[in-house]
């Protein structure tokens, strides 16, 4: 009898121990999230943005995250519409990682909704879930300010291309190297332009 009460003792700690390493959520990675860009370098500086519309696009709600990822499922991050710098427009929020059904997915919490939000995805009065949809190997979410913001073949800055991206168009970015960054630029269509843009073309990633 001894022997059976601690085999089950055992069993039990051991599906406990299962149940609990299945339900952590592993660090927040790269990808689309269901329309939602969400960019982690190697150190965890974390980027992303949001844009969705309704009423055949009488209501958007857009907005770029900023934060630093670690090794809490939690980051902590500012929350803006790109061209609106003013700490005043700055909305502080949360993004969790989750483990939903063996994907990874993420919870967006902010303080306030967002211009426009409210009658598009609610993100203050309950948290939004996001599932990841693409698994990305960018590092970092850029959105362009110039009006045209050209391709280029390599970091010189001497071989521009017909290629260019518009005001307001988000970017993936893989990497930065003497003020040019290596992005890829996803259009309504699906298609993907790749190339380096010049950095000043391009908003600032920092809310402040």
């Amino acid at each position: 009898m001894k022997e059976l009460f601690e085999l089950c003792r055992f069993l039990l700690i051991f599906n406990l121990c299962l149940i609990t390493a299945f339900s952590i959520a592993a660090p927040i990675v790269s990808g689309d999230y269901d329309g939602m860009l969400i960019g982690v370098d190697n150190e965890g500086a974390l980027t992303g943005y949001f844009k969705s519309s309704t009423g055949n696009g009488q209501f958007s709600c857009i907005f770029f995250v900023n934060g630093k990822s670690g090794s809490s499922p939690i980051t902590h991050v500012d929350s803006w519409f790109p061209t609106d710098l003013s700490p005043r427009d700055v909305i502080p929020g949360t993004i969790e990682s989750l483990a939903e059904k063996g994907q990874g997915a993420i919870r967006v919490k902010l303080k306030e909704e967002h211009g426009g939000c409210w009658n598009v995805q609610h993100f203050a009065s309950e948290p939004a879930v996001f599932g990841l949809t693409e698994k990305g190997s960018w590092q970092a979410i850029r959105v362009v300010s110039a009006k045209r913001a050209y391709f280029h073949d390599d970091s010189s800055g001497t071989r521009p291309r017909k290629a260019y991206a518009v005001q307001g168009n988000v970017l993936r970015v893989f990497e930065s190297q003497s003020g040019w960054v290596r992005v890829e630029y996803e259009s309504p269509e699906r298609k993907r332009t790749r190339g380096w843009v010049s950095d000043r073309d391009l908003y600032s990633a920092r809310s402040r």
